[in-house]
């Protein structure tokens, strides 16, 4: 809607250095639109100025003059999917709405209930409009599960298919969200634990998936070998792929298979680091982890999930448990915390233990 308000008009050229002085001032009236000819811009203000202010503005040039001039109101965009839905819905559906959802490359992927069903088309084409680097908006139609961790997604709005290219950092990963599991949650993890590896070390990431971990310490410690393993013949395709994509050839060594099976048969006692990112299972796996550790041990960085009533002591207990079963000690642990909660109660831990 147009309005009339006061605007000081000046000389294009120098409008930025009279916007600074007006925010100063307190004068911009953010309201409304600037209106612009070929050489002057009209900017608006809250009130027509005092001499004192008007002598602050004219030091920044001569040719100003105030007036009252008719400007369009800025059109505000909705702050978040619950102001934009918040006139198409009633209240007891728009508490509903996810607050927050996981962005991989350019689709958006929700936790939708299930009275939300009916509208999700709606919900999604909302989602677009208010992320307009957006392509594709899915829903979780099940949970993460089965041996390569995937899960199914439903298409609720946008265009093509469910591969997409995802940045970290400096890096880039190409990925499949329906045939492989990648979590964007954990990028501030991944970079602790790679600004921890030192020069020249041996690296195993026993369940790598697309190569997040890898290729991050790949790129932050160049002289640094990575043995990545991963059993879904998908997740390996594109760790390949994003290998040469990264330019980390020279450093990532990817393997195709079972961790247990592959460090039992070549890579035992070579790594001074071991990544353990299969929170559901790792336990399982600490004896493998070990067998890949050197000699004089070393670092493991294991991942768990648990219930937010059962203290972290008793995860790290046994952990320490199973260790000491396979004839090793925790030297010290080097650093504990919860990285997020993945279902209602039940949350994911990180720890890091040196191991001898």
């Amino acid at each position: 809607m147009d309005k009339e308000t006061f605007a000081i008009r000046v000389p294009v050229q120098v409008a930025n250095r009279v916007i600074q002085t007006l925010r100063r001032l307190q004068l911009l009236d953010d309201r409304f639109e600037f209106e612009r000819t070929n050489r002057t811009l009209a900017l608006p203000i809250i009130r027509e100025p005092s001499k004192n202010e008007l002598s602050w503005i004219s030091s920044e040039t001569a040719h100003i003059k105030v007036e009252r001039v008719v400007l369009g109101e800025v059109k505000k965009r909705p702050r978040d999917l619950r102001e934009v839905m918040s006139t198409k819905l009633p209240e007891a559906l728009t508490s509903k709405l996810p607050r927050s959802f996981d962005v991989i490359g350019d689709i958006a992927i929700l936790d939708l209930q299930d009275e939300l069903e009916p509208i999700a088309h709606l919900v999604g084409k909302a989602i677009l409009g208010l992320n307009p680097h957006l392509r594709l908006v899915v829903r979780k139609s099940s949970d993460i599960s089965g041996t390569y961790r995937t899960r199914r997604f439903i298409k609720i709005a946008g265009l093509g298919g469910t591969e997409t290219i995802y940045r970290e950092y400096s890096n880039l990963l190409r990925l499949d969200i329906a045939s492989v599991y990648f979590s964007p949650r954990l990028a501030h993890e991944r970079m602790r634990v790679a600004n921890q590896v030192n020069d020249g070390e041996r690296v195993l990431d026993m369940f790598t998936g697309v190569g997040p971990y890898s290729i991050l310490i790949a790129k932050t410690q160049p002289n640094s070998i990575i043995y990545s393993i991963d059993i879904n013949p998908e997740a390996f395709r594109y760790l390949r792929e994003n290998i040469l994509l990264n330019h980390v050839a020279d450093r990532v060594v990817p393997i195709l298979g079972d961790a247990r099976a592959i460090v039992s048969r070549s890579l035992q006692k070579v790594a001074s680091r071991v990544i353990m990112n299969l929170p559901s299972e790792s336990i399982k796996y600490v004896d493998t982890a070990l067998n890949a550790l050197q000699d004089d041990g070393g670092v493991v960085h294991f991942y768990a999930f648990t219930s937010r009533n059962e203290t972290i002591d008793h995860v790290v207990d046994s952990v320490r448990s199973e260790v000491e079963r396979h004839g090793k000690k925790i030297r010290s642990l080097r650093h504990v915390s919860v990285l997020k909660e993945v279902a209602p109660n039940r949350i994911q831990i990180a720890m890091d233990l040196d191991v001898q």
